[in-house]
């Protein structure tokens, strides 16, 4: 099924492409490029679409250290297809992100079996040179390391920390502005949003509404990169990036929000999410940052049809700290630790958690295609494991 799906899209993306072209006088053109794909524009540069990919295969053994455990696995962690280009007018473009591995598809709640394959799709309109609006679904203006692209992940995989406190994915409008006050740069992002993330669900009419401003005190980064964990371009002079983000969800019905299973007995639960984070490179040294807190109305709930099973809202305080430096010209070390404190209210379910991670990573062609390993300690109430990885990235 999933097969004959991607086959459908991909046929149709193309016969769209050449009714744009045979639309108009000339010849259009076709390029291709590392890490952005096959390139198609029209005669008349109207219209254009870029069809990539991603591609990440998995090693994991993990040893559990409290019950003396052992599991080896091999997947496919993740399998993207994207399409973004312009559309008709060049303040008018869109993005479609696809995912096709088990972890892409993935409801993240057992009471709404979706398959999820559309992860994002999305129409921009460029209003102004300083403001972009969208619409349609992809990711909040959450954390940091939620923003940053799966692609452009430092170590293996992002931290506990974004784990358990991330906004992910919602449906709704976005809006965009950047403005420039002498060499710095202020960025804003605010969305409205249904407050139910990805998975098609009844709804209760509430949104949600989520912030997030980013200001860069010595301008921009090479090549976007404050949403790319690695000093992959060895920025020549310092690069520092602040944010603070607030989220509020109304009515709520899932334990993370726009993630998790439904609360039970039907409760709803209004959230409040907020925090900080921040990205420093210069010369191939990194150093990224965040700390956010969620809070709710809602404790932990019982579930009146059976007193044995209960769940809660995702509650408390997270903190990361990651740093990475190029020892050569294409490798990379790289460390993190990350750690969670739950609330009270919420301490007797969920337990405090501690992470500890050090990595390597060989980039033979940026992040475009890049072999990583990584070792991680792991601290999850009473429970400690420890988890190697190795992962193979290939971006097309």
């Amino acid at each position: 099924m999933t097969t004959l799906k991607l086959f459908y899209l991909t046929t149709f993306s193309f016969l769209v492409f050449n009714f744009a072209c045979t639309a108009q006088t000339g010849k259009p053109s076709i390029k291709m490029e590392a890490g952005k794909g096959i390139q198609f524009t029209s005669a008349d540069s109207t219209f254009t679409l870029a069809i990539g990919g991603r591609i990440q295969s998995l090693f994991s053994s993990s040893r559990d250290i409290t019950n003396e455990t052992t599991a080896n696995d091999f997947l496919l962690r993740r399998a993207r297809l994207n399409f973004a280009g312009k559309a008709f007018n060049p303040k008018f473009s869109y993005r479609i992100q696809l995912g096709f591995a088990q972890g892409d598809i993935s409801s993240a709640n057992s009471s709404a079996q979706n398959n999820l394959i559309l992860r994002d799709a999305m129409l921009f309109y460029d209003a102004k040179k300083w403001l972009r609006i969208g619409f349609g679904q992809t990711k909040l203006p959450g954390n940091r390391q939620r923003q940053v692209s799966s692609a452009n992940l430092q170590l293996v995989e992002r931290s506990i920390a974004n784990n358990n406190f991330t906004l992910d994915r919602d449906k709704g409008v976005w809006f965009y502005t950047n403005f420039n006050i002498s060499d710095a740069v202020l960025k804003t992002t605010l969305a409205l949003s249904s407050g139910e993330g990805r998975i098609v669900s009844d709804k209760n009419g509430k949104i949600c509404y989520s912030a997030r401003m980013e200001f860069l005190p010595f301008g921009e980064f090479s090549n976007k990169g404050e949403f790319v964990e690695a000093d992959i371009d060895r920025e020549k002079k310092p690069k520092l990036s602040i944010a603070g983000v607030y989220s509020y969800n109304n009515d709520a019905t899932r334990t993370m929000g726009q993630l998790g299973d439904y609360l039970f007995n039907a409760e709803t639960a209004n959230i409040n999410y907020f925090g900080a984070d921040l990205l420093f490179k210069y010369n191939g040294f990194s150093f990224e940052s965040e700390l956010y807190n969620r809070n709710s109305d809602t404790a932990i709930i019982v579930n009146k049809k059976d007193v044995t099973q209960s769940n809660y809202i995702v509650s408390g305080t997270t903190f990361m700290v990651q740093s990475g430096y190029f020892v050569s010209k294409k490798n990379e070390v790289a460390a993190r630790y990350a750690q969670i404190i739950p609330l009270a209210k919420v301490a007797a379910k969920m337990h405090e958690q501690k992470e500890y991670v050090v990595g390597f990573s060989h980039y033979f062609n940026k992040h475009n295609l890049k072999l990583q390993n990584d070792l991680t300690y792991l601290e999850n109430g009473p429970n400690k494991s420890i988890v190697f990885k190795m992962s193979g990235v290939v971006t097309f």
